[in-house]
């Protein structure tokens, strides 16, 4: 094999300017034979740590990878790695990463020779045209390089942590074939280090780190348990004693071998030492100041050279007033706050290293602990939160609902903006803003009139919430609250779509069109981008500037509380919306660069929940969210938060959560009971947390015990069939699954005897959600086995997870991914009615409100809500988001959704889309679903047994019936009884007008005559069920003499036993 050398002097990629080539290479061109028809990638560094990385190619070869399965190499030998990469006919250009997971070295994209002048082997083997990617280097190099020219290390990088104040810890050998390994510490204050060829060159001083050999030490991994099998390096005493002053400068760690060769060199990672040597945990953000008796604002920036304070007068324009903060304990920074500067701004400047850019950076940055903000975040605005004009009347004397248990709870998940930005009844000036829950502020407005109850509350969406409210439904959980960064928050720099969208046909382009137009800047938003975490965003408030924002929040909180509901905040506490040092959103990455987000072992911020993921495995960002909920729950009387993303938190941090939270009481915090409020979330596992790599964090295998409720992903795949990233037509229980098939699946979910299989798998899914998603519960199974439901698997993990029945979620649909509704769409058959896809969304509604655990419902689910199939409408504007909370009209056929997110299958939706006048509901199909959804909230609000607590009581007093391989397929039978017609006095709960209700579920799309339960009797359909004026919903029947219930098509019934 010879070398094709370096590219025609045109090409912009030769070797890199100062890297000797290899003596002797040849110019591809020299003597052309023949196009190469295989690049061959060699990878080299200095200190041979080839171990465990992988290619990431794209470009002019069939090798192109996924990020998850980079290639292995061809070749592996002590010179380093190898990579044959094919070459597509007429190959211009190929491109390479070297990674190990999300840890990245070399990349470089290569210019493919026009021609090469010599083949492999014996004259018939391949053209080859070799190229070199060089340790962490950013660049293609066409000859082999000498590697003393190459850098022995990078500055970018941040490979080597600090850990303890007296160790170190870094993944290089501690000796090689040359013997031991030395390592040396740099550092600079003024961050003028660099590494070349002979290593770290200008450092002020440096010490000899002393390499221990054997495993990286237990104290180290229990809390780094990513770190394991790095080599730990003893820091010298005199670097120990001065270790609060090195962190304010550049640190750089070096080794060589044994002979002096520099063999890499990285920057330091200094969490672990901050968090050992400076914490702080006096008063953060602007509060009284206990050794004066006035105020003082408080910033933690222990990283920082100097810190001012920038004393505004009004939320924009002006010269700030300049002052200089004070150091004190524990990395803090201070000064005294007059009393005179009550409602004015305020601003840090902050000097400090950034690692991101490789030297001192000086930002003006807002206070993380801020609990004011003028517009768009910009300053921070010193408030008093228990002064009357942040509050409305009445504030703190008023008692949220009271709450008995966890189970008693029943939540619709709500946006701010949805609810009233299409209501015409809302006064303009309110729509889309928080006083639009405040029946007060709208007839303030002169919209409205009654007493603020029932029929005859002011606006539609009020009207529609208190009949859900009179029903059972008692939690009102709304999406992101807090500042968030992607929606001006002034309206006057909103834009709008001002042209008529509802003249384009059902499939037609132009409406996503028109909504992306503006998309960026418009006033929509989901807000999962949090900015500031302790202040009410600002776009929902009739001023962004001050405390309208605060006095309007607690309004709304109060106005809800007044209607009967419990109010929930969604938090988004694992990642924020911006880091580094140049964002206007980015706020604690600016104070102490590279603490507040989890970083990888090379220092890249870690990115898997969409961006800047937060670290609150690290000390001061635990207590930054600690704080804020506690905030939450104590000033604006919130009485549950749903973690978005909590598997991305530590469970240490979510049980500080829960014991600061419980500490609140209504005697000394204005009527607030911590203890009931409730937390739950998103307990998913993966990135760069999964399998307990970060510590033992909050996800679903975690949780059994805890009292943390997690959304349930089984019921939700088992009704409607595959899951988020399956096929959308793949068919579940509800929606067809074997028993009425969907065309549009084909083969994809195999023959009908593998799809009737599946059918019955899926069941056993709803039955173990129905008992409480309960790892102990036992189930038999459609194979004929009873097992627990931590032995049944689903998606290859164990089907239940929960301990207690509160930790169980029962969900369908939520805000993510598509509507319930629209899944149905696409889902079902072609060939069923309007009214059919009403009865699977019937369907789906029963099994979550009737299931053990908290029921969770999407606002508008049940009224058949639809986002023209928009699979992720965060950014969607108000046109494919609105509800209509009269039940008139339905979103399904506004357009092809989105192409951003849904581009690549308008192929599939827009026939659905054009067949919107078939597809979709009318109104009497949303009335009807909503009718018949509140029946069954008061259908489980009528016995306690459907809300049981104790996971001994769901086992005792929860039975299923046709289970097993010869079941009825698509029916479920689940039967509940009074704990004193078991007969065993062993407690459990009673049922006062019940002895027993037996639940059925027929799924099919037939009628079903199900047998009695052997001991049951007097069977009758519920009263509020047999009430309902649709004929089908209220037609079961019990016949006593057949012992038989009948069921016709989609329909779920309750049959109660009432006491004699």
């Amino acid at each position: 094999m010879l070398s094709t050398g370096s590219p025609a002097p045109s090409s912009p990629f030769g070797t890199p300017r100062g890297v000797a080539a290899q003596a002797g290479a040849q110019s591809p061109y020299s003597a052309p034979s023949a196009a190469p028809s295989v690049l061959r990638v060699h990878y080299i560094r200095k200190d041979h740590n080839y171990k465990g990385w992988g290619l990431h190619v794209w470009g002019d070869t069939p090798s192109g990878t996924q990020w998850q399965q980079p290639l292995k190499p061809t070749r592996v030998t002590a010179e380093g790695l190898t990579w044959d990469l094919p070459l597509r006919p007429g190959a211009r250009r190929v491109g390479a990463l070297v990674h190990k997971g999300e840890q990245k070295a070399a990349s470089g994209e290569f210019a493919v020779a026009a021609s090469a002048s010599a083949r492999e082997g014996s004259g018939d083997g391949p053209v080859v045209q070799d190229a070199w990617l060089v340790g962490l280097e950013q660049a293609a190099f066409y000859s082999q390089p000498d590697l003393s020219r190459v850098a022995a290390g990078s500055v970018n990088k941040q490979a080597a942590h600090w850990v303890a104040p007296d160790m170190l810890v870094w993944r290089q050998a501690p000796e090689d074939a040359a013997g031991p390994r030395r390592f040396r510490l740099h550092f600079h204050s003024k961050a003028h280090m660099h590494i070349d060829g002979g290593g770290v060159q200008g450092a002020e001083a440096s010490y000899e780190l002393t390499a221990q050999t054997g495993p990286t030490p237990a104290s180290v991994i229990k809390r780094f348990p990513h770190l394991y099998g790095t080599t730990a390096l003893v820091v010298p005493p005199e670097a120990v004693q001065r270790a609060a002053e090195l962190v304010r400068g550049q640190l750089l760690v070096s080794v060589c071998d044994a002979g002096g060769t520099a063999l890499d060199g990285t920057g330091v990672q200094i969490q672990g030492l901050l968090d050992e040597i400076l914490t702080y945990d006096g008063p953060l953000g602007d509060h009284p100041d206990a050794a004066t008796g006035g105020h003082a604002i408080t910033l933690w920036a222990p990283t920082a050279t100097d810190v001012k304070l920038l004393h505004y007068r009004a939320a924009r324009g002006g010269e700030p007033e300049v002052l200089d903060m004070a150091r004190g304990p524990g990395g803090s920074w201070s000064h005294p706050r007059p009393a005179s500067w009550l409602w004015s701004y305020y601003t840090y400047r902050v000097t400090t290293y950034c690692p991101w850019t490789v030297r001192f950076e000086t930002l003006e940055v807002a206070d993380p602990y801020s609990r004011g903000l003028a517009a768009d975040g910009a300053r921070s605005q010193i408030v008093d939160l228990t002064h009357p004009d942040t509050m409305p009347d009445g504030w703190r004397e008023h008692v949220p609902p009271p709450l008995a248990q966890w189970t008693d709870i029943s939540v619709y998940e709500m946006h701010v903006r949805d609810f009233s930005i299409a209501d015409p009844e809302v006064p303009q000036q309110l729509r889309g803003k928080y006083l639009a829950f405040s029946p007060d502020s709208i007839r303030a407005l002169g919209s409205g009139s009654g007493s603020g109850s029932g029929s005859d509350l002011p606006s539609a969406g009020l009207r529609h919430l208190a009949a859900l409210r009179a029903a059972g439904l008692n939690h009102l959980h709304l999406l992101p609250t807090y500042d968030f960064g992607s929606v001006p928050e002034r309206e006057e720099e909103q834009r709008r779509v001002t042209e008529d969208l509802s003249v384009y046909p059902s499939d037609s382009p132009q409406q996503q069109a028109s909504v992306l137009a503006v998309a960026d800047n418009d006033g929509f938003n989901w807000g999962y981008d949090p900015v500031h975490y302790g202040v009410p965003e600002g776009s929902y408030a009739t001023d962004p500037d001050g405390i309208a924002r605060i006095r309007e929040y607690r309004e709304m909180v109060q106005a809800l509380h007044g209607q009967g509901w419990r109010v929930v905040c969604d938090v988004v506490y694992n990642h924020t919306f911006a880091s580094g040092p140049f964002s206007k959103y980015s706020v604690h990455d600016k104070i102490v660069p590279g603490y507040y987000h989890r970083r990888h072992e090379d220092g890249a911020i870690c990115d898997s929940t969409c961006c800047n993921n937060t670290a609150t495995e690290n000390v001061m960002c635990e207590r930054l969210v600690v704080d804020d909920i506690t905030h939450w729950a104590k000033n604006y009387k919130i009485d549950g938060f749903r973690f978005d993303i909590m598997g991305h938190l530590m469970l240490t941090t979510l049980n500080k959560m829960r014991s600061s939270l419980d500490a609140l009481t209504p005697e000394k915090d204005d009527n607030v009971r911590g203890s009931s409020v409730y937390i739950y979330g998103e307990a998913w596992d993966f990135g760069e947390v999964a399998g307990n790599q970060r510590g033992r964090n909050a996800a679903q295998m975690n949780l059994a015990g805890t009292r943390l409720g997690a959304f349930n992903d089984r019921l939700r795949d088992g009704a409607m069939g595959g899951g988020p990233f399956a096929p959308p037509q793949f068919q579940g229980l509800v929606t067809g699954l074997s028993l009425a098939p969907n065309p549009a699946v084909g083969s994809g979910q195999g023959s009908p005897e593998a799809q009737r299989a599946e059918l019955l798998v899926l069941s056993d899914w709803a039955r173990s959600a129905l008992a409480g998603n309960l790892r102990k519960y036992p189930l038999h199974l459609c194979d004929g086995s009873t097992r627990t439901g931590e032995q049944a698997l689903a998606h290859g993990l164990p089907l239940a997870y929960g301990g207690l029945p509160c930790e169980h979620v029962a969900f369908i649909g939520c805000h993510d991914n598509k509507t319930q509704f629209d899944q149905i769409i696409e889902k079902a058959s072609v060939n069923e009615s309007a009214d059919e896809r009403m009865r699977m969304a019937v369907m789906c509604l029963a099994l979550i409100t009737l299931s053990q655990g908290v029921p969770f419902i999407h606002a508008g689910d049940d009224l058949l809500r639809s986002k023209s199939l928009d699979r992720d409408s965060y950014n969607s504007g108000d046109w494919f988001n609105a509800v209509d909370w009269t039940g008139n009209t339905n979103v399904f056929g506004s357009g092809l959704p989105v192409s951003t997110k849904n581009g690549g299958s308008w192929g599939y939706m827009g026939p659905l889309l054009a067949a919107a006048d078939r597809i979709r509901p009318t109104p009497e199909h949303m009335r009807t679903a909503t009718t018949i959804f509140q029946a069954l909230l008061r259908v489980r609000y009528s016995s306690p047994l459907f809300r049981l607590a104790a996971t001994e009581d769901v086992m005792r007093q929860l039975a299923f019936h046709n289970t097993g391989p010869k079941q009825m397929p698509g029916v479920i039978v689940m039967e509940l009884i009074s704990a004193d017609m078991l007969g065993n006095g062993g407690g459990g709960v009673r049922d006062d007008s019940y002895e027993r209700l037996v639940t059925v579920f027929n799924c099919a799309p037939y009628s079903n005559d199900v047998p009695y339960p052997t001991y049951a009797e007097r069977l009758e359909l519920h009263p509020e069920l047999a009430a309902l004026p649709d004929a089908r919903a209220s037609a079961p029947a019990a016949d006593e003499a057949a012992r038989v219930l009948r069921l016709p098509a989609r329909t779920a019934a309750v049959f109660v036993q009432r006491r004699r």
